[in-house]
């Protein structure tokens, strides 16, 4: 019964902390304008949190066990009051940011004011109860398993069992409720730690403490697997594919990989894992310069399958290195110490040294993740003279096939140029064998490291598939390139996989738009059908590379709503995109969050509002919810139309938007059109696109019959308390 009460308890608290992540982070996005930013500072607060939970409990070590029980027990009465009478996790209307604030700074005090003690005290779990356990003579490590797993099944459950199923405010009751059945089950775990005895604790006591060089070896291996993981997410859900959720699943492997090393991590997984981590760094290398991103189950397996060895590896590696229990507070103290830098420099670090380099972070974590091994299996990791030769060699021999294999199978006319499978085929002649080179020194780790350094950096010579790179912006929203196609016919805004739009090269007078704003497309119909009467004030939320701004005509005025600042310099650089510089109309461009901007408006001010922000992997799901299209419709003018572009790959939009326009503003005809360009309209830059449109009821409106009745379709809708992505997944994927 013991060990079952102390693994419990173990497994609520963890479960209860990342329960609450997502849930404050989540009741933020509309009061805070729903940006990245938002969640990014919700993720350093909660990486801090932990650090300082167990810096607490490192310090509390040194006193007396009733003293720390008992100061425990009021920080739990304490925690438990602060959500009873000081908010109830929700944030007060006047403690939220002005325009005027720094965002991140006032959304850290935010989550202090609203979460900081019961995370903390949730935060001190692990390593509090884990010493008590050992204070039982038992060996409190296994407990460590049952800590992530309970944090695996927190990440999981919330999308998919606690957001379908409950609002904001019921969750909200619902987790107070647990978390004083945790505190509970905390207290007493520390009750019966109380009236055990410490003669095993005591005999371990005079083993010295660990030494600097060992404490370093630690954050070192706790930092590499948590810099991998934020650099594998990335990576997935902007260059390989933008699916909603994805993020859950590296996460649940980092998490998982600790549960594993702690609750059984035996001689021969360790060698096995050893030996199989360098080949899948070969794989993970070879997938990254070839920039593959189809198919999608096998390149996102090699990558991932690579992050959790990595993980498993590291993770292990801190596993056999344990203290004995007496020194057990000051080890997970460094290990949260390593993860929480490994985030830091990825979140905040390499965004600004890599500023106009993309995610460097990643193949630099695979060069460092290279140099991990068990003793076991490595023959030496000093550094030898032979060891600058061997990477000199293969860099030669990687140049070669990067400029031998394009000559050799040159592009034949008429083949698409970004073609996946084209581009993995050459790309796997140009660096499969330069891999197998590497790996071939992987029994010496310097070697092998400097080998894949070297692999990475001249494959990254190669061509690049969007075509040549002429700018790349890096900011608080991600990695953004400006590219001319491969085949030199247009300028393109590019963020991951997903093309925002481009431009016909060299430039036409006046500029013609393309993608999903063609002429002959759905939005090209839609603005031909509108008089210029009707558009003479025109608010458009995505502003791309301008494209739109080529239907503006002389005395209108046309207002883009812009979240990403480098967009907007992209698309005002007369170099790459004309748009902007040719429009007729009187254009303004207002940076910041589109729902917060809007609300400054006032009300019946624009003829036509477009919304084209849902075709990237970050769909914005505060401007589809209820709230949100009561904002638009109160800005429309009487006879205001509202044209949104939807298409995504992953998720089907036309649904649920059709249910929640409906929900409140039943007066509305709804359309939709679901567009395949025809040869022509491709070779003229046109791309697939689907476009919803939302008229008055009683107006003449003279659609052509491509546009089709979107009906009202039986199901849930959003709402600023209320959303799930789950709801609107695909059926065919």
């Amino acid at each position: 019964m013991v060990p079952t009460l102390f693994a419990l308890t173990l497994f609520a608290a963890a479960a209860l902390s990342f329960l609450v992540q997502p849930m404050v982070g989540k009741h933020l996005l509309p009061a805070l304008g729903g940006t990245p930013g938002v969640w990014n500072s919700c993720l350093v607060f909660f990486q801090a949190a932990l650090l300082v939970g167990y810096g607490l409990v490192y310090g509390l070590s040194r006193i007396g066990f009733r003293a720390r029980l008992a100061i425990h027990a009021l920080m739990l009465a304490g925690a438990g009051g602060a959500i009873l009478f000081g908010g109830r996790l929700v944030p007060n209307e006047s403690w939220l940011p002005t325009d005027s604030e720094t965002p991140t700074i006032a959304v850290l005090a935010v989550l202090a004011a609203c979460v900081g003690a019961p995370y903390l005290v949730l935060a001190m779990t692990a390593p509090l109860v884990q010493a008590w356990y050992a204070r039982l003579g038992r060996d409190p490590y296994p407990l460590y398993a049952a800590s992530n797993l309970g944090s695996f099944a927190g990440l999981l459950s919330y999308p998919f069992l606690v957001e379908p199923a409950l609002p904001l405010a019921a969750q909200r009751e619902w987790w107070i409720a647990a978390f004083a059945v945790a505190a509970a089950l905390v207290l007493a775990c520390g009750a019966l730690a109380m009236r055990g005895h410490t003669v095993a604790v005591a005999a371990v006591t005079s083993e010295p403490g660990p030494t600097c060089g060992r404490i370093l070896k630690w954050i070192a291996l706790a930092a590499l697997p948590s810099s991998l993981l934020m650099s594998v997410t990335t990576h997935l859900t902007t260059d390989i594919a933008p699916v909603p959720l994805l993020w859950v699943v590296p996460l649940g492997l980092y998490l998982l990989s600790f549960s594993i090393v702690f609750a059984r991590w035996t001689p021969a997984m360790r060698r096995i894992v050893g030996r199989l981590t360098p080949m899948a760094l070969c794989f993970l290398a070879v997938a990254l310069l070839t920039r593959a991103n189809t198919p999608m189950i096998l390149v996102g397996g090699v990558h991932l399958g690579a992050f959790f060895l990595v993980a498993l590896l590291c993770h292990g590696e801190l596993a056999a290195d344990r203290p004995a229990p007496a020194h057990l507070t000051g080890f997970y103290f460094w290990l949260s110490t390593g993860g929480v830098l490994g985030g830091l420099a990825n979140a905040f670090l390499a965004p600004w040294l890599f500023a106009h380099a993309g995610n460097v972070e990643y193949p630099l974590a695979i060069v460092l993740a290279g140099l991990v091994r068990p003793p076991s299996a490595a023959v030496g990791v000093r550094w030898k003279t032979a060891d600058g030769i061997w990477p000199f060699a293969l860099g030669a021999l990687t140049a070669l096939l990067v400029v031998g294999v394009p000559a050799l199978l040159p592009v034949q006319p008429g083949t698409d140029p970004d073609d996946p499978l084209d581009r993995l085929v050459r790309g796997g002649l140009s660096f499969g064998l330069p891999a197998a080179f590497a790996f071939a020194l992987v029994w010496r780790p310097v070697r092998f490291a400097l080998c894949l350094a070297v692999l990475l950096a001249v494959g990254s010579l190669a061509p690049n598939p969007h075509g040549t790179i002429l700018e790349t912006h890096r900011d608080y929203f991600g990695t953004l390139r400006v590219a001319r196609s491969a085949d030199g016919s247009f300028h393109r805004i590019v963020h991951g996989t997903t093309l925002h739009g481009q431009q016909k090269w060299p430039f036409e007078s006046p500029p013609e738009p393309a993608t999903y704003y063609h002429r002959k497309g759905p939005f090209g119909r839609l603005m031909a059908m509108l008089p210029p009467d009707r558009r003479t004030r025109v608010a458009v939320v995505g502003l791309g590379c301008g494209a739109t701004a080529a239907y503006a005509e002389a005395g209108q005025r046309w207002t883009f709503y812009e979240i990403d600042p480098a967009v907007a310099r992209v698309a005002r650089d007369e170099r790459y995109f004309t748009f902007l510089k040719s429009c007729p109309a009187e254009t303004e461009i207002v940076l910041g969050d589109a729902r917060r901007q809007l609300r400054r408006a006032p009300d019946g001010e624009f003829d036509l509002i477009v919304l084209d922000a849902f075709s990237s992997d970050a769909v914005p799901v505060h401007l589809l919810t209820r709230e949100a299209f009561d904002l638009v419709f109160a800005k429309l003018r009487p006879g205001g139309v509202v044209a949104l572009h939807v298409s995504n790959r992953y998720l089907d939009l036309p649904p649920l938007v059709a249910r929640t326009i409906v929900a409140t503003n039943p007066n509305r005809t709804i359309v939709v059109d679901d567009d395949l360009p025809t040869d022509e309209g491709t070779r003229s830059g046109q791309t697939a696109s689907t476009w919803i449109g939302v008229f008055p009821k009683d107006g003449n409106w003279k659609l052509d019959l491509r546009w089709q009745q979107l009906p009202s379709t039986v199901g849930p809708i959003w709402t600023d308390d209320f959303s799930n992505l789950l709801v609107a997944w695909r059926r065919d994927d």
